[in-house]
Order: C-alpha cells, then structure tokens, then sequence
C-alpha cells in the first residue's frame, strides 16, 4: 500500500513537472522575434545566390518570379535563409530591399509569420503596413 503510494506521488510529480515545462516552452515559442536582412525570391537566391531584384539581364527578376507565387525568404548577415509564410505576390515588389519582420517562428515548421513590416531606407528602419493575407 505504502509503495502504491509513492508511485503514485512520484508519477504524479511528473506530470506536474512534466505540464510546468511545457507551459514555459509555449510561452518562449509564442515570444515575437525580429529577422532582418535581404528579402530575396527562394528560386533565383537557390540558384545565383542572388540578392537584389535584378539578376544579370533579367531587371525585375527577382520581383516577376514572387509575383508569379515562387516563395520568398529574409538572408541575414550570416547568410542564414529564413523562409516567410506570407503569399509571395503581395511582396514582390520588395525583392531585392533591407527588410526587418517582427513576429513568431511556426510551430510545426520551419517558417517565420510575420507581424510587421520595416523597411530600411537610407539609414533609418520606416514600418509599413504590412500585406493582407488569408489569416
């Protein structure tokens, strides 16, 4: 009886840890994060490495191929990819611009939803409204 007991204190403990712990990781999962860098057609970017809108003779590349819904991306310094979960065809005409996002990492992929929207210009981040979109 008394070992029953204690089993069940000791399983119940666990679980209560077990609720604890994941409690805090939601609350650090939902944290708003700000990504900045180029924003940049995943297509063009994947073969050229290209970070601006013209690539070679192609002017407007880069904003033809997110208007025509090829999914969009944020480099950063580190050259590190940071995939948006935004229609494409409402950014096309920033491809190749200083973006900084602010909002949330999915939680069941790797895609960063953002909230809002600066562009740099000159030296000075300037918020924009950012595009509608589906949700």
């Amino acid at each position: 009886m008394q070992k029953t007991r204690i089993l069940l204190s000791v399983m119940a403990l666990l679980v209560f840890s077990a609720l604890v712990l994941s409690a805090q990781e939601k609350k650090a999962e939902d944290k708003a994060t700000t990504i900045s860098g180029t924003l940049v057609d995943l297509t063009c970017y994947a073969k050229g490495a290209f970070l601006t809108n013209d690539h070679g003779d192609m002017k407007n590349c880069g904003s033809m191929c997110a208007a025509g819904g090829l999914p969009i991306a944020v480099v950063d310094a580190k050259k590190e990819v940071h995939f948006l979960g935004v229609p494409a065809s409402a950014y096309a005409q920033l491809i190749g611009k200083e973006v900084r996002f602010t909002g949330m990492h999915g939680k069941h992929a790797d895609v960063f939803i953002p909230s809002k929207l600066e562009i740099k210009e000159g030296d000075k981040w300037v918020e924009k409204e950012l595009p509608k979109t589906m949700m």
